[in-house]
């Protein structure tokens, strides 16, 4: 009899065994996806604009929005300076990871001059564009997606053109800040003046517009 007492505990402790079993897997079933779920909802984000923010900001932009950053481009030396030319995905996309070509240093000097290489020939109406130009000052760095592109904005003043027998074709026409005289001539040689708002005075420069060409050729005051 007791034996047949002690088969009978055995056999349900058996079945409680494989109940409790049973009850104990449904919770760690469930609780594999959700985790993979958390773990890449944390290894995504929703792409911020980076493009023309500095380095620097845009890493702690990225920190913000929780986007691992990939940088291509030139190498990163000025944070603070370099700015971000692309990025892989658009604003507002959502990414795993972000990647942004950085922008390269550009040195140079404050006051930005001319497009270098004047004069400047292109194919048009025979003509002349010219402007104001103040160059030099402090050495600083710059970023851009092309150092060479980098040219300085025409100041305001007065310019004078006059041809080879000293007839003024335009005399004293005043520029606002930013703009350029554009003028309509016959080939041959001329001579450029000109006086900054401030009173400078620069030239003479001497250029010669062949026939069927746009000259670009500009007046620059250089500066310590």
């Amino acid at each position: 009899m007791r034996a047949k007492y002690v088969v009978a505990v055995r056999q349900s402790l058996r079945w409680w065994l494989a109940f409790l079993a049973l009850v104990g897997i449904p919770p760690l079933t469930l609780t594999a996806p959700s985790t993979a779920a958390a773990a890449s909802a944390h290894s995504s984000c929703r792409a911020p604009r980076m493009i023309g923010l500095t380095v620097t900001a845009a890493r702690a932009r990225a920190k913000i929005s929780g986007c691992q950053l990939r940088l291509t481009g030139a190498s990163v030396k000025m944070p603070k300076i370099q700015t971000i030319r692309t990025q892989s995905a658009r604003p507002g996309r959502v990414t795993k990871f972000l990647a942004l070509s950085v922008n390269p240093l550009c040195p140079g000097s404050v006051q930005l001059g001319p497009p270098p290489g004047e004069p400047l020939l292109s194919p048009g109406p025979t003509g002349l564009d010219t402007g104001l130009f103040i160059e030099g000052g402090a050495f600083i760095f710059r970023s851009a997606p092309v150092c060479k592109d980098l040219v300085g904005k025409s100041d305001a003043g007065t310019i004078t053109v006059t041809n080879a027998g000293g007839t003024a074709i335009a005399n004293e026409v005043a520029l606002n800040a930013g703009q350029l005289l554009k003028i309509t001539l016959s080939a041959g040689q001329y001579t450029i003046t000109g006086v900054f708002a401030s009173g400078n005075a620069v030239g003479p420069t001497m250029v010669t517009v062949p026939a069927g060409e746009v000259v670009r050729q500009d007046l620059v005051l250089d500066v310590p």
